[in-house]
């Protein structure tokens, strides 16, 4: 017969093995919503055009557990950012602050210049950017938005001789995104990521005489009037569940990358513009709508699975223990009682040969 005597493991063997049962990875998620729009100008190929009144927008949100944040609002240009957990980008720094090792979401938007009103003074063009972005490293909630935004109302007049007034659109934009949600992600865990850019134009009887939503073909989203130029979409969004998790996904229609700097450059970016079809004589409003979001909800699953530096510990765990020999016990010896007398001694009967 053959057992194993109780040996004491070696401390490194131990360490491997205490190392593969604690070592699983940590769950993670993320997302990052960013656009940037610059050099816009509206011009009035035919007719004539009248400011009347002109409100902007500057909005951020941030919410991490259910501790939420709102900054800015009308009449802002450049609203204070929003953030909670640890949020190490400062104001008005759009590029990404990334995976970390601590839970956060964060808001922030500005308009950095305005051709109508110009600002500041002597403005020709409109710069405006947003960016928002959270992580989770293990369960529970988060989500943060940007938004900039304007009304501006403007007195259209026909000129004698033409057939009717048009607004003529151009701009350049860039926009980006990330997102991701782990392998562990369980049932109710999902991440989400959005960005929006739209032109309406509203008569004085709250009519929709012209909507543009560039969405990256030309010709489409567009109501109205002639779309020109359309690089890129800039009215979409992703979303990730368990059924599609484990891989980071990247939005980068324009290829200009990752946002570098402060995330405010002007060095590229996809190309976009329009026209109005004809208006007729009367006052409008003009309503610039660019918003960025990011939503996430992360439920570990029941079963983590450990990662790959987890396994490999735990393989050499195993391949120390089975190098370990098994040790023969010596045969009885013939002085003292045989088993058999041994078990029948204690079953009652001492017939001990």
């Amino acid at each position: 017969m053959m057992t194993f005597f109780c040996t004491r493991l070696p401390a490194a063997v131990l360490t491997l093995l205490l190392l593969g049962s604690s070592g699983a990875a940590r769950a993670t998620a993320y997302g990052y919503s960013y656009i940037n729009a610059y050099g816009l100008t509206i011009s009035n190929p035919s007719g004539s055009i009248s400011l009347v009144s002109n409100i902007d927008l500057s909005r951020t949100t941030a919410s991490l557990n259910g501790s939420g944040v709102i900054r800015g609002g009308s009449n802002e240009i450049d609203a204070p950012q929003a953030a909670r957990g640890a949020v190490s980008k400062g104001q008005n720094d759009f590029t990404q602050q990334g995976m970390g090792n601590a839970s956060y979401a964060r808001g922030d938007a500005q308009i950095i210049s305005s051709q109508i009103p110009p600002f500041p003074p002597g403005s020709t063009s409109t710069h405006t950017v947003n960016a928002a972005e959270a992580f989770l490293t293990g369960a529970g909630t988060a989500d943060a938005s940007g938004r900039n935004g304007s009304s501006t109302a403007l007195a259209i007049n026909i000129v004698v001789g033409e057939p009717g007034a048009t607004l003529a659109f151009n701009f350049q934009a860039q926009p980006y995104m990330q997102l991701f949600l782990d392998a562990q992600a369980g049932l109710g865990s999902s991440a989400s990521a959005n960005v929006g850019l739209t032109f309406t134009l509203i008569d004085e009887n709250g009519q929709v005489a012209f909507n543009w939503a560039p969405d990256g073909t030309l010709g489409s989203g567009i109501l109205g009037g002639t779309e020109l130029a359309d690089s890129a979409n800039l009215n979409t969004g992703y979303a990730q569940s368990p059924l599609t998790s484990g891989s980071l996904f990247t939005y980068d229609p324009t290829g200009c990358g990752a946002p570098t700097g402060t995330g405010s450059g002007t060095d590229c970016g996809g190309l976009f513009s329009a026209v109005t079809d004809n208006l007729a004589a009367g006052s409008y409003t003009l309503v610039l709508n660019m918003i960025n979001s990011t939503e996430l909800a992360y439920v570990p699953s029941s079963t983590p699975m450990p990662s790959p530096g987890t396994l490999a510990l735990m393989a050499a765990g195993c391949a120390a223990l089975a190098s370990m020999r098994p040790r023969w016990r010596a045969p009885w010896r013939q002085a003292g009682p045989s088993p058999d007398a041994l078990f029948a001694r204690a079953r009652g009967h001492d017939q001990i040969p």
